[in-house]
């Protein structure tokens, strides 16, 4: 059968296709999981009548290739660089590609858009030297530590977010550039011990371990795995475990003292959480309405993880219980203010990522203790196994409220039609 080709409207929704891609790797990058880039560049193309989207997103690319009879077959693909998690621009993006599909534009007004969200105000090193640093004092305090452990937690904060500027700007591989900054960092965290203070590497060292252990990505390639998004989950999951297991021995080469500091009392973890949680937030270049929020959620999410302990329950379940808290409430959320509930779930999940455990496993390693090693590598992956239940779970209920909503909603419809 012969199909004939509009040679305008190809042109015209291929320039479509390549905005919407501009959205797509955008999103990817500043932290969006692959399920919601993919859903966004399908609702995009959709909602300037193509039909026939397939897409396929991984951490590194992007393809799409859309299919009309008076278009005939268009492919594009585009590589997708590095993340830089940036949550303000990625609520700009969603809510662009909310607007794109309430009332569709031209390419030149998109492209417009997007110049403007590229051009946004960036963190200042400045800002985000402080951030580091409040968030390694408050960890640091929530893993045991004394307020002097605390206060050098946060000095060496100072120093790693100033290396880690520096190391950026160099061509030095990523991965090259976090082992080598966490082992300096563990270094600067025995420096005070050297010079006699009576403070706990250990404490120091966990408090500066968390602002550079890809939570988010591990956060969500799980969320991708349980969106049937299996190779592009495996793929984020796999490189974060890797990553974080050199960070965690970065700093661990460096470390000696003892490992454990002081026992953390209830009130102390649900402030230091809170105060966590807020100042994670900015350092990702969150609003700060949105900060207080998320803190507040990671507050209450950390408190049924506690809750579980001193009622000598199981602490496991109080990770999943704490976990399921943290999903329910980023998806509540996100509907309320109409953004993406990754911003949200990231933070209310951060102070259960176990940062500290893995830190103590690969501490126990480099001591060659192995009988402490084993022992803390199964906690920190029970910890890990228990938080991604509780996500998958509550996404599950979620999606079967919001679908049953939905169903709810069509046959209201229907009715008053009728």
């Amino acid at each position: 059968m012969f199909i004939m080709i509009n040679e305008t409207a190809r042109i015209n929704i291929n320039k479509i296709l390549e905005r919407a891609i501009d959205i797509g790797q955008r999103m990817l990058v500043t932290g969006a999981e692959v399920s919601r880039v993919e859903r966004t560049i399908n609702f995009i193309c959709r909602a300037y009548g193509v039909r026939h989207v397939d897409v396929m997103v991984i951490t590194s690319s992007i393809v799409v290739t859309i299919r009309g009879e008076d278009i005939g077959v268009i492919t594009q693909m585009r590589r997708v660089p590095g993340q830089n998690f940036d949550f303000q621009r990625l609520i700009a993006l969603n809510q662009l590609s909310r607007e794109i599909c309430a009332r569709p534009i031209t390419s030149d007004e998109i492209k417009a858009r997007i110049r403007d969200i590229d051009t946004m105000d960036e963190i200042s090193l400045k800002a985000s030297v402080f951030y580091w640093a409040i968030i390694a004092g408050s960890f640091s305090a929530f893993f045991g530590g004394r307020l002097e452990d605390a206060v050098c937690a946060g000095i060496v904060g100072v120093f790693l977010r100033l290396i880690q500027y520096l190391l950026g700007r160099t061509k030095l591989n990523p991965y090259c550039a976090l082992v080598l900054l966490s082992f300096i960092g563990g270094v600067f965290a025995n420096s005070f011990m050297w010079m006699g203070m009576d403070i706990h590497p250990a404490a120091i060292n966990m408090g500066n371990i968390m602002p550079v252990i890809p939570g988010l990505a591990l956060m969500n390639s799980i969320r991708d795995m349980f969106s049937q998004e299996t190779i592009s989950g495996l793929l984020k999951s796999a490189e974060a475990f890797i990553l974080s297991l050199l960070i965690a021995t970065g700093f661990a080469f460096s470390s000696s003292g003892t490992i454990i500091a002081f026992q953390t009392t209830w009130w102390v973890y649900l402030l230091t959480s809170l105060i966590g949680g807020f100042f994670f937030h900015l350092l990702w270049h969150g609003h700060i309405k949105d900060a207080c929020v998320g803190a507040v959620v990671c507050m209450i999410a950390w408190g049924f993880t506690i809750l579980f302990i001193a009622l000598d329950w199981n602490e496991y379940a109080g990770y999943f219980a704490g976990a399921v808290f943290a999903t329910l409430a980023a998806e509540i959320l996100a509907r309320f203010y109409k953004c993406p509930a990754t911003i949200f779930l990231i933070i209310g999940v951060i102070a259960m990522v176990p940062g500290g455990s893995l830190y103590r496993t690969m501490f126990y390693a480099v001591a060659a203790d192995w009988d402490k090693f084993g022992t803390q590598g199964i906690k920190t992956f029970l910890y890990a196994a228990s938080i991604a239940a509780g996500i998958v779970i509550a996404t599950a209920i979620w999606e079967t409220i919001k679908a049953w909503l939905m169903s709810r909603g069509k046959k209201s419809t229907a009715a008053n039609a009728a």
